[in-house]
């Protein structure tokens, strides 16, 4: 089927939709990335001192231990939590930067070449070897235009590729800290046999109330990803009691 020339109509509608839509999308879906960070370090907030305090709670020491142990580990894991984000979102980034400059460097040495390679990965994807020609010598007549083609076309990358390590850091580590505060206030409140259950509720609610958001999020099962979410927060519940039970009964 052989398109039609485009109308100034259909331009305008064009446009308009950019200006509406599409200019928005790459903020919406870019916030809507973050919640990654915000279910890793939520997540892993809930379940890890809930199972620090629970195996605590199990060996039956003084009150204040559990809380010193639960505020310590809190403090440790959103630093190590925030600083392994950091890391992790800087190493990807400096390979994304590297790919991206060395294609722009194949693109300036080997000019010729390149624009063949993107002609042929056109035709692969479908275009007549004419057509695809013609669009790969097209697009390489505005140099920024072929390189970001290039960049996307053959890294499969964005040319835009990269985000914010010290933000994705601060999202992480905080949620993390944020979130370790419900399975520990119960032992600042109550004793320890009033605290324990509390604080295993309150963990549980709060995950499968995490699992739904994470599933509409990602257009997933509510109902199933709260679920899911919840079963691994009553594991890490109970083999934290488990352990904490049988060293303080080994060791009592």
């Amino acid at each position: 089927m052989t398109e039609q020339p485009i109308t100034q109509e259909a331009r305008r509608e064009a446009e308009l939709h950019i200006q509406e839509h599409s200019l928005g999308e790459a903020a919406r879906i870019s916030k809507l990335s973050r919640i990654r960070e915000v279910v890793l370090g939520a997540q892993d907030g809930l379940l890890v001192p809930l199972g620090v305090v629970t195996g605590m709670a199990a060996a039956n020491p003084s009150q204040s231990l559990i809380i010193v142990a639960g505020l310590a580990e809190a403090l440790a894991g959103a630093v190590a939590m925030g600083s392994g984000s950091y890391l992790a979102s800087e190493a990807e980034e400096g390979l994304y930067r590297s790919e991206i400059l060395d294609e722009g460097q194949e693109v300036i040495e080997h000019r010729e070449r390149e624009i063949a390679e993107l002609a042929i990965i056109l035709e692969h994807e479908g275009l007549p070897r004419e057509d695809a020609e013609h669009v790969a010598i097209g697009l390489a007549a505005n140099d920024n235009v072929f390189l970001r083609t290039k960049i996307q076309k053959e890294l499969d990358l964005s040319p835009d590729a990269g985000g914010d390590a010290l933000g994705d850091a601060f999202v992480v580590g905080g949620t993390y800290l944020v979130a370790a505060i419900i399975p520990l206030w119960p032992y600042l409140v109550f004793d320890i046999s009033t605290a324990l259950p509390i604080s295993v509720v309150c963990t549980l609610i709060a995950l499968f109330i995490l699992g739904i958001a994470k599933g509409r999020v990602a257009r997933l099962s509510i109902l199933r990803s709260g679920i899911k979410v919840t079963v691994i927060g009553a594991v890490s519940a109970a083999i934290g009691f488990g352990v904490g039970h049988l060293v303080s009964s080994y060791f009592g």
